[in-house]
């Protein structure tokens, strides 16, 4: 085998390591984080829109009828969760886009490409983000108050409008930036290596002599 056919091959699979890498880091992203950690918390005490929601209701002295409270809820976060998923899984087509284009000379500029191509992608996702929460908020959420409690209560309607697409949606699109920094300061790092790795392979590897 020639040394450009080893090459070759050495690449393949550096490519093929970094778009595993990439595939599980923004599953991870999606599934863990947003969808588990963000969308789907851990325990019910934490939901906050649920919480919210009561503790206005309580204050009007409502009383919310749980089932279809609930029923809203999850058909809310359902929907939420299928455009979450569209939006995030491109991250994973950039990847393989910058392994494509990688520099046979430079093959470290592809991170920072790579870098730049997420901050770009990241600040998109945001505002598609921004679009999907207010839309399904508002559809979802606020269209359907009426249904969730068993009294007509002005107040209670204004002020739980006020939680949910103001507060409620800055709060989400926050905690996702945080979610995103750490996953792609991993991501960054963690293929940094593997090129580090493969650039070694090539400048001591007898078989490139």
């Amino acid at each position: 085998m020639v040394k450009e056919d080893i090459l070759k091959q050495h690449k393949e699979i550096l490519m093929t390591a970094g778009v595993e890498l990439a595939t599980n880091n923004t599953n991870s992203l999606i599934e863990d984080d947003i969808i588990n950690g963000v969308i789907e918390v851990p325990l019910e005490a934490m939901d906050t829109v649920k919480q919210r929601v009561l503790n206005i209701a309580k204050h009007n002295n409502l009383i919310l009828n749980s089932d279809k409270f609930n029923e809203v809820l999850t058909n809310y976060k359902d929907d939420l969760k299928k455009e979450f998923r569209n939006i995030f899984k491109r991250r994973i087509d950039i990847i393989k886009d910058n392994y494509s284009k990688m520099d046979d000379d430079k093959p470290l500029e592809l991170v920072k490409n790579l870098k730049k191509e997420l901050v770009k992608f990241n600040k998109d996702a945001k505002k598609e983000e921004k679009q999907v929460l207010t839309s399904l908020v508002k559809e979802k959420l606020v269209g359907n108050l009426d249904l969730i409690v068993k009294d007509s209560n002005p107040n209670f309607k204004k002020e739980a409008i006020k939680f949910l697409q103001n507060a409620y949606v800055k709060q989400i699109l926050e905690t996702i930036d945080m979610k995103i920094l750490v996953k792609d300061t991993i991501l960054l790092n963690s293929l940094k290596e593997q090129i580090e790795r493969f650039v070694f392979t090539m400048e001591n590897s007898h078989l490139f002599d």
